[in-house]
């Protein structure tokens, strides 16, 4: 009988003790929480856990709990309850997997080099490449590419140049002035889109809707009648109607820029700076004939010798790679060009 009393008492103690411990630690993580120097009180969320779980153990926590109300604390528990659960049901991968930032840029990249193509038309294009992706994920990173929303204004000026490039022959006028400034010459030039090359150029103090005719002429029969589709010019009064009407007894379209757009026309307008930039802004006209000379000297240059970044460093008149022949000895051969402002060169056999 006293080994049973003794045995109850120990038991006794140890719980009393125990709840006397867990009553102190839940008393002084209130009063760790509540010394803090805030107008506002507001429990970290480390201590909200820690509470919670003493709550757990310490049945008696309601007599204990100083820092909030009963009702705040089963909150808690409520809160930590359905969050411990989530995070237990959480897959690790969820919903379909992240689209690669690379095919990311290429659908972008499909997408702006085929301005015409809606999602549907580059979805395939990614399957036949082998890409694993769905068209919705397509039409959601071309939504994000800007680009006009009407597919009758995507297809972009240089687009349109390029397509008809094979048939198209652009035009300009730029203004030349003498020595003594007395004097305004006109130059108009015809250009072959297709390889950049002056089909036809000519000087004219006086100029006329038949001095444009004349020229052009010239110019047709170097590109070919039936290789012509379109005329593109400004909106110039020497390209009016009696040169609209001309250019359809031949068959072939005008085309003229819209009214203040010089870029439409942009390949004819290079040409003029080119011409400015790299011959007339170092040239004095002394006159007509001498302009002309000049000129006609300074264009068999460009067609013939000067090199296009667009055309893969060609000319527009395309030559053949002249090679250091191996047979005999050769040295390289310079030929100047307007005086010695360029040259060109060649192989040539030392005697």
């Amino acid at each position: 009988m006293f080994l049973f009393l003794s045995i109850f008492l120990n038991v006794f103690l140890i719980f009393n003790v125990k709840n006397i411990l867990l009553e102190n630690l839940f008393l002084k993580t209130q009063l760790s929480a509540y010394k803090r120097k805030h107008k506002i009180f507001r429990p970290t969320t480390w201590e909200r856990c820690k509470l919670v779980l003493l709550s757990y153990l310490n049945p008696n926590w309601k007599s204990s709990l100083l820092l909030v109300t009963p009702d705040t604390l089963l909150l808690w528990r409520k809160q930590k309850f359905k969050l411990f659960w989530k995070l237990l049901s959480k897959s690790k991968n969820p919903g379909r997997p992240n689209v690669p930032w690379s095919l990311i840029k290429l659908v972008r990249k499909i997408a702006k080099q085929n301005p015409i193509w809606g999602a549907t038309k580059i979805h395939g294009v990614l399957l036949k490449l082998g890409f694993i992706i769905s068209e919705r994920s397509v039409s959601k990173y071309v939504k994000t590419f800007h680009r006009s929303p009407n597919p009758r204004k995507r297809l972009s000026w240089k687009n349109f140049y390029l397509l008809h490039s094979d048939s198209m022959i652009v035009s300009d006028l730029f203004t030349v002035f003498s020595y003594n400034f007395r004097e305004i010459y006109k130059v108009i030039f015809f250009l072959d889109l297709k390889n950049r090359q002056i089909l036809h150029f000519d000087i004219s103090a006086k100029t006329s809707t038949a001095w444009v005719r004349r020229v052009i002429k010239y110019a047709l029969k170097k590109k070919g009648l039936k290789n012509t589709s379109y005329v593109l010019t400004d909106n110039d009064c020497l390209f009016g109607k009696r040169f609209s009407r001309y250019l359809e007894r031949l068959g072939i379209k005008h085309k003229k820029t819209a009214v203040r757009s010089p870029w439409q026309n942009g390949y004819a307008e290079r040409f003029v700076k080119t011409c400015k930039n790299e011959f007339l802004d170092y040239f004095v006209p002394l006159n007509e004939y001498h302009l002309k000379v000049k000129l006609e000297e300074f264009i068999h240059f460009y067609n013939h010798n000067r090199t296009h970044l667009a055309l893969d460093k060609d000319t527009p008149v395309s030559s053949e790679v002249l090679h250091k022949p191996r047979d005999g000895d050769y040295e390289l051969a310079s030929q100047p060009v307007l005086g010695g402002m360029y040259h060109t060169y060649s192989w040539k056999k030392v005697a």
